[in-house]
């Protein structure tokens, strides 16, 4: 009885992603680089949906990269729409508060400030000592680009949501 659950439990969650896929809401990407790491690794598969309302701090989305809209980035959102967000002594500040970083591999270095637009977002990289483009090079990034990560689908051992 717990097999056949299981298996129609899995149809299912086939069919609703292969409908998502269709429609254009659901979209694959592989990770091939490790400036998200240790949240996201080189060779993690991901399924992200189209950003169609704000996203929060700390959800991780996708978006092109500036100039090759083929080469697309993953990065954490830092700062909201209509906040105020800076970078002082290596750590991230929001709207005047030093924001909590769990998720964060290294230091900062230098100093940035960002007044966030109404439909812009901040992103930074997880993996601080990696060299990367993120909103310390881009400045606030639109919403309109954005998937936002739902889950990683592989490695079978790393499947999951991603935080």
């Amino acid at each position: 009885m717990r097999r056949s659950r299981a298996l129609g439990a899995a149809v299912v969650g086939g069919i609703l992603v292969g409908f998502g896929l269709w429609r254009g809401r659901l979209r694959r990407f592989e990770v091939t680089e490790d400036s998200m790491s240790p949240a996201l690794e080189n060779g993690d598969y991901l399924l992200a949906t189209r950003l169609d309302s704000a996203p929060l701090r700390g959800d991780v989305v996708v978006l092109p990269a500036p100039g090759s809209p083929d080469f697309l980035m993953v990065k954490r959102v830092i700062g909201l729409p209509g906040e105020s967000a800076s970078i002082d002594h290596g750590q991230v500040i929001v709207n005047g508060h030093v924001l909590a970083e769990p998720w964060a591999k290294g230091a900062l270095a230098g100093s940035h400030e960002w007044q966030v637009g109404p439909s812009e977002v901040i992103v930074l990289s997880d993996n601080r000592l990696a060299s990367t483009v993120d909103s310390r090079q881009l400045g606030p990034v639109p919403l309109k680009d954005l998937w936002r990560v739902e889950v990683r689908y592989w490695p079978a051992n790393r499947i999951g949501q991603v935080r």
